[in-house]
């Protein structure tokens, strides 16, 4: 994983996308680019069960562009894996992450090889999302759509994180995760179950190697948000994994938060607490119709207290695993 070349490889995670990626990888092959920035696209298949594979190749060989193309597998489920796999097949030293529904501006790889380049400590650099529902619009999600892709990133610089979706890393990250065993506590969404969290916890091992985190607006690509989508039980389900991935994360933020208690007593507290708001909300919701906020956040506690209930333990054991990486790396 050590050669690497100055360009961008873009890597697209696809668990069945067959249906989105003709017009994600239109997108790609309408980029404008000067001769001096590389780049290349890489299709990593996990596990899909439609034609995700044939599709990406067809689509792609329509526009004879003279862009390298790879489509390879990975059958470990989990887009962490896939990102995994796709990072030990590009050749060049930044990782754009293009969700199978990302519609990347024309000037988006161009402009962003330019912001990494101009500066070596940038470890990661953010993009702005711009929601794009399919029509007809479903306008019971209307003033949740902030959910779905989050617009500007205005945390990059005080929490030190962004979204996966048109990120770009250095792939030094990336390799340093795997070189040097740092395990990874998430595992980014595995088929259709919405657990994610991978592209915080990336963030996060970056700024902890010492790497700038930063957004810029200007890069700006569509979120495309299919009508399956856009209804309430999809909205109720993220509200839920949001929550739970949430929850396993902390062992980075009991750090970079230099909290002062023991994980263990932070973690027994919160476990109490949001027991005991699972239940109240529980019992209330036998007595009293609840209104879609409700509903939604009866999802969030309910993500948050069953995470802290099954994951207590692997979170206290990879905090100490993050604190012998780190002070390993403080001793050289």
């Amino acid at each position: 994983m050590d050669n690497q070349a100055p360009g961008i490889s873009v890597i697209i995670c696809c668990y069945n996308s067959a249906l989105r990626l003709p017009e994600t990888l239109r997108h790609l092959a309408m980029q404008v680019t000067s001769s001096n920035t590389a780049w290349e696209v890489i299709v990593v298949n996990n596990a899909s069960t439609d034609d995700t594979a044939a599709t990406s190749k067809t689509e792609w060989a329509k526009y004879n562009v003279p862009i390298n193309f790879k489509l390879i597998e990975q059958p470990i489920t989990g887009k962490t894996q896939a990102l995994l796999k796709g990072v030990t097949k590009a050749k060049f030293d930044y990782i754009l992450t293009c969700d199978d529904d990302n519609w990347l501006n024309e000037n988006y790889i161009e402009n962003a090889f330019k912001i990494m380049r101009s500066d070596p400590n940038i470890g990661v650099l953010g993009g702005c999302g711009i929601f794009e529902p399919e029509q007809p619009f479903n306008i019971d999600i209307d003033n949740y759509k902030a959910k779905y892709v989050n617009g500007p990133q205005m945390q990059a610089d005080t929490e030190h994180w962004l979204y996966g979706a048109g990120s770009v890393y250095k792939k030094a990250v990336f390799n340093d995760i795997v070189d040097n065993r740092w395990n990874l506590i998430t595992s980014g969404r595995i088929g259709n179950k919405l657990n994610g969290g991978e592209d915080v916890e990336f963030c996060f091992v970056a700024y902890l190697k010492g790497y700038k985190i930063i957004a810029d607006d200007n890069l700006q690509f569509k979120h495309f948000v299919p009508l399956q989508r856009q209804n309430i039980k999809y909205l109720l389900n993220l509200y839920y994994w949001l929550s739970y991935s949430n929850v396993l994360l902390n062992s980075y933020f009991n750090i970079l938060h230099n909290e002062v208690k023991p994980i263990e007593q932070v973690l027994n507290g919160w476990l109490l607490a949001s027991g005991r708001s699972y239940l109240k909300q529980s019992i209330t919701m036998l007595f009293k119709k609840q209104s879609l906020d409700e509903k939604l956040a009866y999802k969030a506690i309910s993500g948050t207290f069953f995470s802290l209930l099954y994951n207590r333990k692997k979170i206290i054991a990879h905090n100490k695993h993050l604190r012998l990486l780190i002070k390993r790396d403080a001793n050289g």
